[in-house]
């Protein structure tokens, strides 16, 4: 059988069907123009597959019924609930379908996922290559001192106008509540951070400052 993201490419342009979108969550803020990966606050990861489409083409109804189909095929092939959607009050799915829109020659689908596992295992699963990473993962600066993230990092402090000047590692080591995003990958990956992005690795960039671009290598991205 294809795999999600093979058809994608194919059907993408019928993901909406009356502006198609799941219960409100942290990943209203992304608003992605390419395919990418968003941080929340509170840590919870979201992924967007953007591709053109062709409006004359696609069917909506089969490629709403085929993404609800694959997510929830997806779900309960890792024990799961038989959903596509988490409805409140019930037990957060793995993955998630959260939104998905049709908008000047783009089409876009949103996933949000239980944790950094779910997200690895979905985009290796489905061959999302634009967001599929090696490694990723959030936690508060405090823990990532605990788990060895930063220490092998040197890291640029962002300045008003996105500029960057070399951080200490003392600075590094003072930070407590700030949320890092470790990212491990072997081609490049954007990345955007509900919060204001402070600091990031050498050889990361910002085109804003809540989007990095990530080149291949591990990096992190602390943000506030």
């Amino acid at each position: 059988m294809r795999k999600l993201r093979a058809a994608a490419a194919a059907f993408l342009a019928g993901l909406m069907i009356c502006g198609c979108r799941g219960n409100a969550s942290d990943a209203a803020g992304f608003q992605p123009e390419t395919s990418s990966i968003y941080v929340a606050e509170d840590g919870t990861i979201s992924s967007a597959t953007v591709e053109p489409y062709d409006k004359d083409y696609y069917s909506q109804e089969k490629m709403e019924a085929f993404i609800i189909s694959e997510v929830t095929r997806y779900n309960e092939s890792i024990g799961g609930a038989a959903a596509a959607r988490n409805i409140e009050g019930s037990e957060t799915l793995p993955v998630s379908v959260e939104s998905c829109s049709l908008k000047d020659g783009k089409a876009t689908v949103i996933y949000e996922y239980l944790d950094s596992d779910s997200f690895l295992s979905f985009a290796r699963e489905y061959r999302d290559e634009a967001n599929r990473t090696n490694a990723f993962g959030v936690m508060d600066a405090a823990g990532a001192r605990t788990q060895g993230w930063v220490v092998d990092g040197d890291f640029m402090k962002i300045g008003k106008e996105l500029e960057g000047s070399e951080a200490s590692r003392d600075e590094i080591s003072r930070l407590d509540k700030e949320m890092v995003v470790m990212v491990d990958t072997d081609h490049p990956v954007t990345v955007q951070t509900a919060g204001t992005i402070r600091y990031i690795t050498k050889g990361a960039s910002l085109t804003g400052r809540h989007v990095a671009e990530i080149p291949e290598g591990k990096h992190y991205i602390i943000f506030q």
